[in-house]
């Protein structure tokens, strides 16, 4: 028994010898962390209307602070597409939009991102974004995207 309990102390020793303070780490940010996240948005148009899929937008490998990346991640359309973006007034839209995922070439329009004026599906109160979004393949047809950015509830998973 008296060999186990040295084991044990010895085991446990190494545990906490090998723990060191909690180091402090710089936050990274990107240029566009103010428009980038996870967002819960519903596209619709006269006759057609999603559920809410999960959208994200993120910056771009040179993390510009001039663009910033759409992507649904096969949600929706499979779209993902760099977008220009002011991230100073929340604004972003554009035409020519490469769609890396097809053929389609997309336009972007009215997007902007309001702090504080979205409700997730249970009240709480997060970001809202929206924008109308237009597909070469799919002329004279436009989509309106409203949503709102993820709040980290479970309650608000769609």
């Amino acid at each position: 028994m008296k060999k186990y309990l040295i084991y044990m102390l010895a085991f446990v020793s190494i545990v906490l010898s090998s723990c060191d303070e909690k180091e402090d780490y710089e936050q990274i940010n990107s240029q566009v962390v103010d428009a980038a996240g996870e967002w819960w948005i519903k596209f619709s148009k006269a006759d057609y209307e999603t559920g809410y899929l999960k959208v994200w937008t993120f910056n771009t490998a040179d993390d510009l602070a001039t663009e910033m990346w759409i992507s649904d991640e096969g949600n929706w359309k499979d779209i993902k597409f760099k977008c220009p973006v002011n991230i100073s007034a929340l604004t972003f839209g554009g035409s020519n939009l490469d769609n890396v995922n097809s053929e389609s070439i997309v336009e972007v329009t009215n997007g902007k991102i309001e702090i504080g004026a979205g409700l997730s599906t249970t009240g709480v109160v997060t970001d809202k974004i929206s924008f109308e979004i237009k597909f070469s393949d799919e002329p004279g047809i436009v989509y309106t995207a409203e949503g709102t950015r993820k709040t980290g509830f479970i309650e608000d998973e769609h």
